[in-house]
């Protein structure tokens, strides 16, 4: 086919102003021709309507993104004080814009709404005074969060979205609301079972010399309580499997060493481990801390691995290892236990 004639977009001054100018140069028809034609259009109108449609087309859709996530919007003039609030969650054609003195609304929301507790950052971050200080420093664009309770029985959790940005020398303050109240929830109680959680291991920790919290699916550990010497045997090393291997070349009889790692095997607990078998347990034989004692100077220890979190496929994902020593348990400490697998 023929090749498109070549052009070039530029701006051309007109008067006072600039427009934008498209230049085409179209070559002879002639095979042989020995001129072309340089042809110069004004496209202004043209760029300048496809770039508005455009912004208004980028227009809707943050409008939807808005309403999607935010139930209020505020828009602050600084110059003034005056704040216009518009209820986003409205049906379209809905009274829904309010305008007003922003430090009043800001002074009744305290007197009102506000939870006392949270006052003083709320003052903080949306008071007027704030808000022009802050404007001085921005650029381009900034934002702050405040994330305050509603005064009541059951406090409700509202979050804040406070959004500078400079256009044409001016900053303009919009201030995006959404209840949290329900993520906030789910936070505190997920934010309790952790707490529990490590309460838990804390207290079951004074019970046993040894506690490791195991991620099966890294096949890494960390150390919830441990002796010193073992610390110092492990030192930085973060993988179980080859702190298994360390603490039973440094800590477990020789006769017991192989057993003991075929039982915690890392692969065996991420098959065996569910929530109908909860926990792999088993006894080994310990050398004393005192190596001129010789290794037949053992002392009995029980190691259990205990599930802790399983996945949506029921698949184990963590558990805890705890280990302590049962020497004075057994009736003849010389006689292999029958507790364990090994």
């Amino acid at each position: 086919g023929a090749e498109s004639a070549p052009a070039l977009l530029y701006r051309r001054r007109m008067e006072e102003a600039y427009h934008w100018s498209l230049m085409e140069v179209i070559p002879s028809p002639e095979e042989e021709g020995r001129f072309a034609l340089l042809c110069i259009k004004d496209v202004h109108n043209v760029l300048q309507e496809g770039l508005a449609l455009s912004q208004t087309e980028r227009d809707v859709r943050m409008a939807a993104i808005l309403k999607s996530r935010y139930q209020m919007m505020n828009t602050v003039y600084l110059e003034t004080g005056l704040c216009e609030r518009v209820r986003l969650n409205q049906s379209p054609g809905a009274d829904d814009v309010l305008t007003g003195d922003y430090a009043s609304y800001i002074q009744n929301a305290l007197d009102r709404h506000v939870h006392p507790g949270d006052a003083g950052k709320f003052r903080a971050l949306l008071s007027l005074e704030h808000l022009r200080e802050r404007a001085e420093t921005i650029e381009d664009y900034g934002e702050d969060i405040c994330q305050y309770r509603v005064r009541g029985e059951d406090p409700r959790w509202i979050e804040l979205h406070i959004l500078y940005s400079r256009q044409k020398g001016r900053v303009m303050v919009n201030i995006l609301g959404q209840d949290i109240t329900r993520e906030k929830r789910e936070e505190e109680v997920h934010t309790k079972t952790l707490e529990d959680r490590a309460y838990m291991i804390t207290s079951l920790s004074s019970l046993f010399f040894s506690t490791y919290y195991i991620d099966l699916e890294q096949d890494s550990f960390r150390a919830v309580t441990q002796q010193r010497r073992v610390g110092d045997v492990l030192g930085d090393e973060i993988n179980f499997t080859a702190a298994l291997r360390l603490y039973a070349n440094h800590f477990i009889h020789p006769d017991d060493r192989e057993r003991y790692l075929s039982a915690m095997d890392v692969e065996r607990l991420r098959r065996e481990l569910r929530w109908w078998t909860p926990y792999v347990a088993g006894e080994y034989r310990k050398l004393p801390e005192d190596p001129s004692a010789g290794a037949e100077a053992y002392s009995w220890t029980r190691a259990t691995a205990v599930l802790a979190r399983t996945g949506s496929d029921d698949m184990p994902k963590t558990a805890v290892y705890v280990a302590r020593d049962i020497t004075r348990e057994l009736d003849d400490p010389a006689s292999v236990p029958h507790h364990g697998p090994f």
